[in-house]
């Protein structure tokens, strides 16, 4: 078999170089797309290197295909562009949520994110919408479906964003719910912003056994640990007690957690109150 780069769904960043080389084109007519047509990378910003996402290769596909097939450019252009700005993301967002509608889930939360970035989108959209969601079940025990589309839209939007690769010595934050803890939405969301903030992040997921965390804390040596808890049920202090042996520093994050802190650790209830503390944590 020829040997062929990964294809757009293998990986989640792109140079203008690899997606050249995919789509096998010159890297001048890539230039060129962007500039005449505006078909590049969405999230790009002034000031960094422009990464192409898997849905941006995909595109570029699309529309080198459709000019293999005798489209004009320009007309290909505007058969792949990017649809307009959502007016009122919020209100789209929860209607896509209610109709059980994935993809325009995704393409809210998708331009959102290209616009905003992890916090806001996470403060300004994903929990209104999650909050909106959940009062639907109080009158309509049987929609729990809508909450199930909108975290998964969610979580898949999450992970479009880039995780930077773990370099020997560099800061590097161990994320896990607490062992009872079944609700890690909240923690893809801080994975996330860290990861736009180049931070590097390992992520355990839900309800992590207190032996499996102590484990991964002692196999990854992370320079700092969340630990989440949504409610007060399921935030247990002997998880945070079993690192004290650790060189660490312990978070207890989430509104499970007493108001009073923890001895040795800090605590946040807010997304933008844990990036700020974990955005440098060898600071």
């Amino acid at each position: 078999m020829a040997d062929v780069e990964d294809g757009p769904v293998g990986r989640s960043a792109w140079t203008a170089g690899q997606v050249a080389r995919h789509l096998r084109i010159a890297e001048s007519t890539l230039r060129s797309w962007h500039r005449r047509y505006g078909v590049g990378p969405q999230a790009s910003r002034p000031g960094s290197y422009r990464r192409y996402t898997a849905a941006d290769v995909a595109r570029l596909q699309h529309m080198h295909e459709l000019i293999r097939a005798g489209m004009l450019p320009s007309e290909a252009a505007q058969t792949v562009s990017v649809p307009a700005p959502v007016e009122r993301p919020l209100e789209e967002l929860v209607a896509a949520a209610r109709e059980l509608d994935n993809a325009r889930c995704l393409d809210v939360l998708g331009q959102a994110l290209a616009a905003w970035g992890v916090v806001d989108v996470w403060e300004r959209l994903c929990q209104p919408a999650l909050k909106v969601i959940d009062a639907d079940q109080r009158t309509d025990p049987d929609c729990v479906d809508r909450e199930h589309v909108l975290s998964w839209a969610v979580t898949a939007t999450l992970h479009r964003v880039d995780r930077p690769h773990t370099v020997p010595g560099s800061p590097l934050v161990l994320l896990a719910c607490a062992e009872a803890e079944r609700h890690a939405l909240a923690l893809e969301a801080l994975a996330a912003a860290l990861a736009e903030r180049r931070t590097a992040v390992r992520m355990l997921g839900a309800a992590v056994p207190t032996k499996t965390l102590v484990h991964a804390v002692a196999a990854t040596q992370p320079t700092a640990v969340v630990l989440w808890a949504q409610s007060p049920a399921t935030a247990r202090a002997d998880a945070i007690r079993a690192l004290g042996a650790f060189p660490v520093i312990r978070v207890a994050a989430g509104p499970g957690w007493p108001r009073r802190r923890l001895s040795g650790t800090e605590r946040v209830v807010s997304l933008p109150a844990a990036v700020a503390l974990l955005s440098d944590p060898a600071g």
